[in-house]
């Protein structure tokens, strides 16, 4: 069985905490001459300012110190959150239980009695330091699959809601309604299935889009009274409106940060939403424009609907348009079927 590669562990900082220079000096050459990036202290306090300041990756602390002990030092680097995470080995002339047990108590990783020997700390360093890099791995690892698992969840909630709206707009379609209830419908889908804050309707007409219906700036219940529409549904952006008619497509807004959404049926753009931002006040992503872009199909399907049943020219138009097609596959000799 292959073995695992090796960590690279060179450029590590460790921090050495000694009041005795010589200590110092032997401790600095050896984990110098093996690619560790250094930093060195000679009592508790500067020990936990240099910490906070450069973050280690180990901490290499004497017991026996004047002013603040190593143990006491420990303690307060633990009682630190941005500090806690970082291993401790203790340097100690105490081999006696007591002591030892002291130094795990305080938060310490391990220890190294004196005279240490240099291949013994060095042995105990790697290992530390393996062990925290490769937790620090996971954390992320796992950090990354929570964000993976969050997206698709939120994905599906999406499906979920696009497809719930979808349905209250079909069985719409299984009744006669006139145009404001259906707009009103269409608003009340929005808000309380894809959970958008406020929203505007602006309608295709023969003036341009006009604002028919909005949601969210009175109250919770939408709006068609045309004269409350005018505090509401303000001009659109020319430009937006221009792309939305040549490509379909949605179109972020910056100011207010928004989105135009199309409500078109087959070719014929009816009108658009402008959707202004979602109940959880998170920014509309590009999951929520698909989603929203899906539902406005749909909705396209029962406006139109509306507005035909609205104006009976229009039944008349579709209804000698419907005996047209069929005089030419009769002319034609072909079969409705």
């Amino acid at each position: 069985m292959n073995e695992p590669p090796a960590l690279d562990l060179k450029g590590c900082k460790i921090l050495v905490t000694d009041d005795v220079p010589a200590n110092l000096d032997v401790l600095f050459q050896a984990l110098d001459g093996e690619g560790y990036n250094v930093h060195v202290a000679s009592d508790g306090v500067t020990s936990l300012e240099v910490a906070t300041h450069s973050h280690p990756d180990l901490i290499l602390l004497d017991v026996m110190m004047p002013g603040i002990d190593g143990y006491e030092t420990c303690r307060r680097l633990k009682a630190d959150p941005a500090l806690r995470g970082i291993p401790v080995i203790f340097l100690t002339a105490r081999d006696d239980l007591e002591g030892i047990v002291e130094g795990f108590t305080a938060g310490g990783e391990d220890y190294v009695t004196k005279p240490f020997k240099k291949e013994e700390v060095l042995a105990r360093i790697r290992t530390h330091l393996e062990r925290a890099l490769l937790a620090r791995q996971l954390n992320e690892l796992n950090a990354h699959l929570e964000q993976k698992v969050e997206e698709r969840t939120r994905e599906l909630q999406f499906k979920v809601a696009e497809l719930e709206g979808k349905d209250r707009i079909a069985q719409h379609l299984l009744t006669v309604h006139s145009l404001d209830e259906t707009l009103g419908l269409v608003l009340e889908v929005l808000s309380e299935v894809l959970l958008v804050e406020r929203a505007v309707i602006y309608l295709d007409e023969d003036a341009g889009l006009t604002p028919a219906a909005a949601i969210g700036f009175s109250g919770k219940a939408p709006v068609t009274d045309a004269s409350a529409l005018t505090q509401h549904g303000g001009d659109v952006d020319p430009a937006a409106v221009a792309q939305i008619r040549q490509t379909r497509e949605p179109v972020r807004q910056s100011e207010p940060e928004s989105a135009l959404i199309p409500i078109h049926a087959q070719q014929e753009l009816l009108g658009v939403v402008h959707v202004f931002e979602r109940a959880s006040g998170r920014p509309l992503g590009d999951e929520d424009l698909r989603t929203l872009g899906s539902f406005a199909l749909q909705a396209a399907v029962a406006i139109r609907d509306a507005q035909m049943r609205q104006d009976p020219d229009e039944w008349k138009d579709q209804l000698e348009e419907v005996l047209e097609i069929e005089q030419e596959i009769e002319e034609t000799g072909g079969s409705r079927e």
